[in-house]
């Protein structure tokens, strides 16, 4: 289990990097509402995104928190070199976006993991 949920958290990590690295100057602007509306998105879409794979992979209630919160380590990590290299990854981005694109990195990881510590509880869902 544990290997599985590594692999589709790196999966969804490194999509959500390459969108960000093709299409982030799109939605990822400094000054305005790019940055706002992102913070409101991202983590909601997150969740449901997890809460889904959850439920598609048809995960045991009480196993669904320990698989959301293995999902979120590959972010973690891959998290660590895009923060720390963030002109390089992402050039297409205003280089002074760094401190939000990991503050809205954080609030993703904690919504994926929240995402599985609430299923485990709705046994019902």
């Amino acid at each position: 289990m544990i290997v599985r949920w590594l692999l589709v958290g790196f999966l969804l990590w490194i999509a959500i990097a390459l969108g960000f690295r093709f299409m982030g100057e799109q939605v990822f602007t400094s000054g305005g509402d790019g940055i706002s509306w992102m913070f409101m998105i991202l983590p909601a879409v997150l969740l449901v995104v997890t809460f889904a794979f959850l439920k598609i992979l048809n995960v045991a209630p009480t196993d669904r928190s320990e698989a959301a919160s293995i999902m979120a380590v590959p972010g973690l990590l891959i998290g660590i070199y895009t923060i720390n290299s963030f002109q390089f990854v992402f050039p297409n981005l205003d280089a002074s976006l760094g401190p939000q694109f990991a503050a809205l990195m954080f609030a993703c990881y904690a919504a994926v993991i929240i995402a599985g510590i609430v299923t485990s509880r709705l046994e019902s869902i």
